[in-house]
């Protein structure tokens, strides 16, 4: 991939996201029949695994930022989603569409369950 191809990669998922925030299906619908998908992304599914491969960079990024400053993990997220409405909107949509997506959403749960640490609930006694 070009530097060219990057920014242009950059520039779709931004104006993506941009409408997302009123119209989630919609932007992944006018997507879909972009001949601009097929190009930067390979498929549809190509375009919605880089969205949530954006999510997930940042959100290891505020994770990383948080057990420094002794916030919780779900508050983390639940912050990262307040301030990203368009690009949570459109993994959610995507959720919906794809089954790759999907099981991500588990990886996810355990990347902040991971960050969360164990809870007292969880903890056995040997």
């Amino acid at each position: 991939m070009t530097w060219s191809q990057l920014h242009e990669r950059m520039a779709f998922m931004a104006d993506m996201v941009e409408r997302a925030t009123t119209d989630p299906d919609g932007a992944l619908n006018s997507a879909a029949g972009s001949d601009d998908v097929q190009r930067l992304f390979g498929d549809e599914e190509g375009l919605l695994l880089s969205l949530r491969h954006r999510w997930v960079n940042m959100l290891a990024a505020k994770l990383d930022q948080a057990a420094q400053d002794d916030r919780s993990a779900d508050q983390v997220r639940a912050d990262l989603a307040a301030a990203n409405p368009g690009l949570r909107a459109l993994l959610d949509a995507a959720a919906r569409r794809s089954v790759r997506v999907r099981a991500l959403d588990r990886g996810e749960q355990h990347m902040v369950d991971i960050y969360a640490g164990p809870r007292p609930d969880n903890q056995t006694v040997a």
